[in-house]
């Protein structure tokens, strides 16, 4: 049995041909916007195709099979980018996941632990993560019974994880205790803890 297709083009009334040429036209302008180097193959490109952004401000940088270009604003950026992050590590160096401090904006480093200014959003996010490590905690310490008291800080990693300074007050004393808890924000399900310790 054989089928035969049969392909329509329709033209909607409220376009009219000389609006449907207009638009043809800026297809192929927007063409003629691409660089040169845009259009050929990646095996066919040389360094001397980037060469007009040699003397831009703007940071412009390509890797290829056979070679890296880099202009001279990349190169300057990612010379700053090493003397930001040589300071970063000295001033970060004897600092616990608790107290990491904000990496230099300029190096755009994924990953990174980062302190995270607390406000009524995030005191919301951050409390019900508090409690489930308090918890935790009182189940694994058969005589506690700490209720929390106060969020001091925190630190944040994304895939959820946040490294949690707070107070918790136990009923028979009249003192706050300091505790440092990591807590797992899971996409999906309840938050995970994975440490909550009285602050040493």
């Amino acid at each position: 049995m054989s089928m035969e297709f049969e392909t329509r083009v329709t033209i909607p009334h409220s376009e009219s041909f000389e609006e449907r040429e207009k638009g043809l036209e800026s297809e192929e302008e927007s063409e003629e916007e691409l660089s040169d180097w845009e259009l050929k193959r990646p095996e066919d490109l040389v360094p001397s195709d980037f060469s007009m952004y040699d003397d831009d401000p703007k940071p412009f940088h390509i890797y290829t099979r056979s070679f890296v270009y880099k202009n001279e604003a990349q190169v300057e950026k990612e010379k700053q980018i090493k003397i930001a992050m040589a300071d970063y590590r000295e001033r970060s160096r004897n600092l616990s996941r608790f107290d990491a401090i904000a990496p230099p904006k300029i190096a755009e480093l994924c990953g990174s632990i980062i302190p995270l200014p607390i406000d009524d959003d995030l005191r919301l996010v951050l409390t019900p993560l508090c409690n489930v490590a308090l918890e935790k905690y009182n189940d694994d310490n058969q005589d506690a019974n700490f209720v929390l008291t106060d969020i001091v800080k925190t630190t944040w990693s994304p895939g959820g994880m946040y490294y949690i300074t707070f107070q918790a007050q136990d009923p028979s004393n009249t003192h706050a205790t300091t505790f440092q808890a990591q807590v797992h924000q899971m996409c999906r399900g309840p938050p995970k803890v994975i440490s909550c310790a009285i602050k040493t």
